[in-house]
């Protein structure tokens, strides 16, 4: 497996973690980068709990992190105090309110049922080094000056991190870095997510259901976000041939180039560069695939694996064939992810 096929599956979980995280936000009636933001000052230190560094962090303006911070503040889940040495400085400091409403949006119990599959799937002894090797990798190549200041320091101190808890920092990473290109394009994160998801998935997994199942928003958000791509030109709906009640979204040339612009590539190819130097991974490949398969499985929700990793999926002399729909599939299909995926 190459390198950069490690990546790629680390971004699959990432996206996996960001729709269970909304999910459980939803029903805590928490905004999602309300949540972001108190998870990040869980870990922060004197050095890295100011207004400037989680804007650092998460690639946003100081604007837009400190509306959040407005919001939470008068929630009670925080509280601001100026700096006893530099009265211009702001530290932010989770409350006891704050700390309550973390726990209950965290995905503890995920996480570890997965860490339980993976354990009971895999033969061999699991080396966690092998994961912070590629978030180090990640690190290394990130721009993120927050990670560059300490965070990977509290990484390597944690007490027994699974693999699913290194995984969870490579996707802050990898949000953080596309929060960054994103805020130069004047593209919101969830319409980068959108056309993203689009660029993935199949003729099965195309429609607004699917959109809002895989990024665990509300109906209403996608319409909203999928009103807005098409005004851009980014994307447009066409109706299902046979169920007319049915709409397919695709990606437009201009949505294809909007989303090179935004993806993260540069991070995942520096990153892969850094891994080279190191070829104890690419025999450890598999473990990133089997960790993948266990957070799916561990996952209430769709699945929303690779179609030919599935066990619907099936090789004949005329090609490739979908034993639930009863359908021919293209080669295209097989490699996309599909919302009825059902892990082998």
């Amino acid at each position: 497996m190459q390198e950069i096929d490690i990546f790629e599956i680390v971004e699959c979980m990432a996206a996996l973690i960001r729709s269970e995280e909304r999910k459980k936000c939803t029903e805590l009636r928490l905004q999602l980068m309300h949540f972001e933001v108190l998870n990040y000052l869980s870990h922060s230190n004197k050095y890295t709990d100011t207004p400037a560094a989680t804007a650092s962090y998460f690639g946003m303006t100081r604007g837009t992190v400190s509306q959040s911070l407005i919001v939470l503040e008068k929630k009670g889940y925080l509280e601001k105090s100026k700096d006893e040495n530099d009265k211009r400085v702001i530290h932010v400091k989770l409350l006891p309110l704050g700390q309550a409403i973390l726990r209950k949006a965290r995905r503890t119990k995920l996480f570890n049922k997965a860490t339980l599959l993976l354990k009971k799937n895999i033969s061999i002894a699991i080396d966690n080094n092998v994961f912070f090797e590629v978030l180090n990798a990640l690190h290394k190549a990130s721009q993120s000056q927050s990670f560059k200041t300490g965070q990977i320091k509290k990484v390597e101190l944690m007490k027994n991190p699974t693999v699913f808890d290194l995984i969870e920092y490579m996707a802050a990473l990898i949000r953080s870095e596309e929060r960054r290109k994103c805020t130069k394009l004047k593209l919101q994160l969830v319409h980068f997510q959108v056309l993203e998801y689009l660029s993935l998935c199949n003729k099965y997994s195309d429609t607004p259901a699917a959109i809002t199942n895989y990024l665990g928003m509300t109906r209403g958000t996608v319409s909203q976000s999928l009103i807005l791509l098409e005004k851009r030109e980014l994307i447009e709906k066409t109706q299902d041939q046979t169920d007319k009640r049915v709409f397919h979204i695709q990606l437009l040339k201009k949505g294809f180039n909007t989303l090179n612009k935004a993806k993260p590539t540069s991070l995942f190819k520096k990153a892969g560069i850094i891994l080279e130097q190191n070829s104890s991974i690419k025999a450890e490949g598999k473990i990133f695939i089997e960790a993948l398969t266990a957070l799916q499985k561990a996952n209430n929700s769709y699945s929303f694996g690779i179609c030919r990793t599935c066990k619907n999926f099936t090789k004949k002399s005329t090609g490739f064939f979908c034993e639930l729909t009863e359908e021919k599939l293209s080669i295209s299909d097989s490699e996309k992810i599909c919302q009825e995926h059902v892990p082998i």
